[in-house]
């Protein structure tokens, strides 16, 4: 059984903690994985968040690329941050091998 809280305690959360709700996120959360959310709250842009969150739930490594290396100089040295997880998987996964390179060089330069 769902229930439906009153909105001030759900007012008081958002409030008190870190979560962070943006035009892409104030319709409602509950169709956006975990990932994306997370990502949002600590800070990264939602538009990359929310691509980064779909690649992942899709499984699909070339699409997680493109999301990633689509970071502006901002929000790709923050995920480095975040999760170097993501980069891990990336560089080991011989699918995006085309990508290696400006991957390389984008870390390279967060990295130094």
């Amino acid at each position: 059984m769902i229930k439906n809280y009153p909105p001030k305690i759900l007012d008081t959360l958002v409030s008190q903690s870190s979560m962070r709700n943006t035009p892409l996120t104030e319709g409602g959360v509950h169709h956006l994985p975990y990932i994306t959310l997370s990502l949002i709250d600590r800070g990264l842009a939602d538009t990359r968040a929310i691509a980064i969150g779909e690649a992942l739930e899709k499984g699909d490594m070339s699409s997680l690329s493109w999301a990633i290396l689509e970071c502006d100089s901002y929000n790709f040295p923050l995920l480095v941050k975040l999760e170097p997880r993501l980069f891990e998987m990336l560089l080991m996964d011989g699918s995006i091998e085309g990508d290696w390179s400006a991957l390389q060089e984008r870390l390279e330069g967060v990295l130094k």
